[in-house]
């Protein structure tokens, strides 16, 4: 896959974009929304960023939206250019293409997810299925839950459904080495790296059973499509048996805002990709290695949609690009 330069946008200096690959997401109309950390005059802001080829635009949380500066958000694709931002599990921000606030709305259901130990975590909401979309929540170790959340802009409601977790029983879990686990206690779902609600069905992927996957690698890898009790319904594809070779393994998975692929980064430079990302296709499930553009080698692609591209230097700069076949 090859990724030509069509417009650059400056981030502000002093930005912290480690949650941007996990909030990233193209909406309708091209522009990328993420969320992004800048340090001004010694304090630290939560900027909702939107990106396009004019330039950037930002919306400033406070103190009191955010429980603290690097706290999970979750970004909601809720068409026509706007944004929802879940602040916590007790507030969503609508904002439009100007990333000027339309609506805060108290969310319902709340004190459940709390007491379940349920948080929020850095992550995007795509697609909507009778008027809910569907967002992973969990620990700062690890998503687990997959939750509904159900927004009506016309009403001005938002509330939460039911948790659910994928069954464990489909995924192949290896503690080989044991990993300080003792193999007595329940099986427990796979962490969700990502989700998306479109129109053939939930699709979800997952990053093994290992919560400290930097520490002792993972042990396997899917992309699935499932069902709204958690069963899988097709797996589109799946590694594993990575516990029993060489060296440590593991991979991270973002789903395409055009529901087309996946976008793998692996979690370790060794291996055969040496940590560069490639692109999972549904169509025919290749891996498409990435050409990337001039000066831009170490760049992160970010999402795509409709065969554009947003990638991160890194550093400052968003790179918006056209993306073709080699």
């Amino acid at each position: 896959m090859k990724l030509s330069l069509v417009a650059e946008v400056s981030l502000p200096e002093g930005v912290d974009a480690f949650h941007l690959p996990k909030t990233a997401l193209v909406a309708g109309d091209g522009a990328l929304w993420g969320v992004v950390n800048v340090k001004d005059h010694d304090e630290w802001e939560t900027w909702i960023v939107r990106a396009d080829r004019e330039g950037l635009s930002h919306h400033a949380l406070s103190a009191s939206d955010v429980e603290d500066v690097f706290s999970g958000q979750v970004i909601v694709d809720v068409g026509g250019g706007s944004v929802a931002v879940v602040l916590s599990t007790d507030a969503v921000r609508v904002l439009d293409a100007a990333c000027s606030v339309v609506a805060d709305h108290v969310i319902e259901g709340a004190r459940e997810l709390r007491q379940a130990e349920l948080q929020l975590t850095p992550s995007t909401a795509r697609g909507e299925r009778g008027g809910a979309y569907v967002l992973r929540l969990g620990s700062r170790f690890g998503a687990r839950t997959l939750v509904p959340l159900r927004i009506d802009l016309t009403a001005g409601l938002a509330s939460w459904g039911t948790p659910f977790g994928l069954d464990p029983s489909a995924y192949p879990v290896d503690r080989y080495g044991s990993d300080d686990f003792d193999g007595n206690g329940d099986p427990t779902p796979p962490i969700v790296g990502d989700v998306a609600n479109f129109d053939g069905g939930i699709l979800v992927s997952t990053e093994g059973s290992n919560e400290f996957v930097l520490r002792y690698g993972a042990d396997f890898f899917t992309v699935d499509r499932v069902n709204e009790d958690g069963s899988v319904a097709e797996r589109i594809h799946e590694q594993f048996g990575w516990k029993r070779m060489p060296g440590k393994h593991g991979w991270q998975g973002r789903l395409t805002s055009d529901g087309d692929a996946v976008i793998v980064t692996p979690v370790f430079s060794s291996g055969e990709w040496k940590g560069k990302q490639r692109i999972l296709s549904f169509a025919d499930g290749s891996f498409e290695a990435l050409s990337m553009p001039r000066g831009a080698s170490k760049s992160t692609l970010l999402d795509v949609r409709d065969g554009r591209a947003w990638l991160f230097d890194g550093r400052t700069r968003l790179l918006y690009c056209d993306l073709s076949g080699e």
